[in-house]
């Protein structure tokens, strides 16, 4: 963890347009902007997601990978499990009017 930290230090160091080197996947990459410390070459947020993901020790040490609204939602799908909805008649009793 500690090379992961020291090489997203040398990223956010460095200035515009100097070339770096990504503290997750180790491409270099031109600095494109100051707040850049991550390479652009994967698709979607791969090498911060990673970063993060190792270095902040709640998410390094969750082993569930589940959200709090995840959680929440599963909660009540626990809560509701047990219930026949399909027993009120007064839902479709208006289709046999017609």
């Amino acid at each position: 963890m500690g090379k992961l930290k020291e090489a997203y230090k040398k990223s956010k160091e460095a200035k515009v347009g100097e070339l770096c080197i990504c503290p997750s996947c180790k491409s270099k990459f031109i600095k494109t902007s100051y707040q850049q410390a991550f390479c652009k070459n994967k698709p979607g947020s791969i090498c911060k997601d990673f970063y993060w993901n190792n270095v902040t020790p709640t998410k390094k040490n969750n082993t569930t990978r589940i959200s709090p609204a995840n959680a929440q939602y599963m909660e009540m799908n626990e809560i509701y499990k047990d219930e026949d909805f399909d027993d009120d008649q007064c839902w479709g009793a208006h289709k046999d009017s017609f």
